[in-house]
């Protein structure tokens, strides 16, 4: 027996072809917009810890609670500030144009906390090849997270606003007149709670993107708001004594500063008498975070088209 009959026997196991059913799919595609919607969607539930363990509710609540609990304690006894609104005692009261700056430590906090849940893990458990096959690209992935931060930081810095208007409302006698008279005073609150959102977000995320460990991001996070709130405060203090005229244009850098001085822009609060260059009027700070939104935007752009995947 040759070579080619023994091949050929029958003893030489035989290959099997099953149908196992699969099918093409034959339903309608939604295409690339659906899919940063449903992004979108996800990075929310991610942010708030939804569809996760109790655990990962915990920080964002908590923090949330916290940033908001000076405007609800003020709604809770605007019955006794309006008797000491009477007597001239309630100019340390919380504004819109000032609670920011007087409590925004928290929202820092909210985004050492949830900025890294975005970006690290995808990066970390190298799931970013799942994405970028299909329709969603690599800017809509950038964007869409971009987008829901957004979004989530917009209804935290709303919260108290809401809150201080409604406490506002309360104080007058007639309250259908108070909304009317409240209104006009607390509607710059949505432009400039939004533009701090933006800026918050994207500095956040882009600075997030560069690791794939959560621990790492939020030291990163830590280190740049401490940084570049200290270093320019100091630059500026020597320069006053040393009579440097560029020093003033490095107050601008520090973003929590910037954004709460940009947001005074919104309410037409002018910054004399405060510890602010006098060069330098609320129109600078609006630039700055502007100009602070697009580089950390095209920062986070940047990362994402160089990334592996």
């Amino acid at each position: 027996m040759n070579a080619q009959n023994r091949t050929a026997s029958p003893a030489t196991p035989a290959g099997n072809i099953y149908d196992l059913g699969y099918r093409h799919y034959e339903g309608k595609r939604h295409g690339r917009w659906y899919a940063i919607w449903s992004l979108y969607v996800e990075s929310m539930r991610g942010v708030w810890g939804f569809g996760r363990p109790m655990t990962a509710k915990a920080a964002p609540f908590i923090l949330l609670g916290l940033y908001a609990f000076p405007s609800l304690i003020q709604l809770a006894f605007s019955s006794l500030i309006a008797q000491a609104a009477t007597q001239g005692a309630t100019s340390r009261l919380f504004a819109y144009d000032n609670y920011f700056d007087r409590v925004g430590f928290f929202i820092v906090l909210y985004l050492v906390a949830q900025a890294p849940e975005l970006v690290c893990r995808d990066q970390r458990y190298h799931v970013l090849p799942l994405y970028f096959t299909r329709a969603l690209g690599r800017v809509d992935y950038a964007l869409a997270r971009l987008a829901a931060l957004a979004t989530a930081l917009f209804i935290c810095l709303m919260l108290p606003m809401v809150a201080l208007f409604v406490g506002d409302v309360l104080m007058k006698p007639d309250t259908l007149q108070a909304v009317g008279d409240e209104w006009p005073r607390a509607l710059p609150a949505v432009p400039a709670c939004a533009l701090a959102a933006v800026s918050l977000a994207s500095i956040s995320l882009a600075l997030s993107a560069f690791s794939p460990r959560r621990a790492y991001s939020a030291i990163g996070l830590v280190a740049y708001f401490l940084l570049m709130e200290i270093v320019p405060a100091v630059v500026y203090g020597v320069g006053q004594q040393a009579g440097w005229d560029w020093a003033d244009k490095l107050v601008p850098l520090r973003p929590t500063t910037a954004i709460s001085s940009a947001t005074d822009w919104f309410f037409g609060v002018s910054l004399e008498g405060l510890a602010f260059p006098p060069t330098l009027g609320t129109d600078a700070y609006v630039l700055a975070v502007l100009i602070s939104i697009a580089a950390f935007t095209g920062i986070l752009l940047f990362r994402y088209r160089r990334v592996a995947a």
